[in-house]
């Protein structure tokens, strides 16, 4: 092995295994706003993004707890405990994806142990985000807002604009409040209020623009604040 010995198991699927596993599995498309599948329904198949974002959706009211985009695996859990869906998983954008169907998906793993660890990594990463989270609940709202728009600036979500801008499309102040916990509209206006004054974003209708990124990182640091 080599110095990083690990390393190799941060990708879940390597580009060798990849056409082995689209193989097994057929291509499908979803629209923003439409679900490939949704909390509580059974754990029945896998899915493999191509192109495109998704939302991770849970609870009532909805909130959004994770962004996976290309290259990762989402549903991977739920067929194998073969237990109902935790979360429903929503098209972002125009999303690109390929159906794996569990049978096959979990004959895939047990070809590829590599893959299995690499889950085994995936699952402990996702745990650690989950109490990163609730750690920053305690957090000022604007300081979580920042954090969350900061985290899909780095994740790829955003379209460049002019200069540094970064624009997120289908994104409203509710999607944020979700972001953050959907009983924090209020208090996310007012956020936003303050952001617009200070020229760090700026908003639209089911859009928002940061306009100074560099800016919205300080406040995600925890280094400035606009309230």
């Amino acid at each position: 092995m080599d110095g990083k010995p690990y390393e190799r198991f941060r990708i879940l699927v390597t580009d060798d295994e990849l056409p082995e596993l689209e193989g097994i599995g057929h291509a499908i498309h979803r629209s923003a706003g439409q679900p490939f599948f949704l909390e509580g329904e059974p754990g029945d198949f896998a899915l493999l993004i191509k192109k495109g974002h998704v939302k991770v959706v849970s609870g009532s009211p909805p909130r959004i707890i994770a962004i996976r985009g290309p290259g990762e695996v989402v549903g991977e859990l739920a067929v194998i405990s073969e237990e109902p869906r935790m979360a429903s998983v929503i098209a972002f954008n125009d999303v690109e994806a390929v159906r794996l169907p569990g049978a096959a998906w979990l004959q895939f793993l047990l070809d590829h142990p590599r893959a299995s660890l690499a889950l085994v990594v995936a699952g402990r990463g996702m745990i650690t985000q989950a109490i990163q989270k609730n750690v920053e609940s305690e957090l000022a709202i604007e300081q979580q807002l920042a954090k969350r728009l900061i985290d899909l600036k780095d994740h790829g979500l955003g379209e460049p604009a002019a200069d540094e801008a970064v624009v997120f499309r289908r994104m409203g102040q509710q999607d944020l409040a979700s972001l953050i916990g959907a009983k924090k509209l209020d208090s996310v206006k007012k956020v936003i209020r303050l952001l617009k004054a200070s020229g760090i974003v700026d908003t639209g209708r089911q859009m928002i623009t940061i306009l100074q990124p560099a800016a919205l990182r300080e406040i995600a640091d925890g280094n400035r604040t606009v309230s």
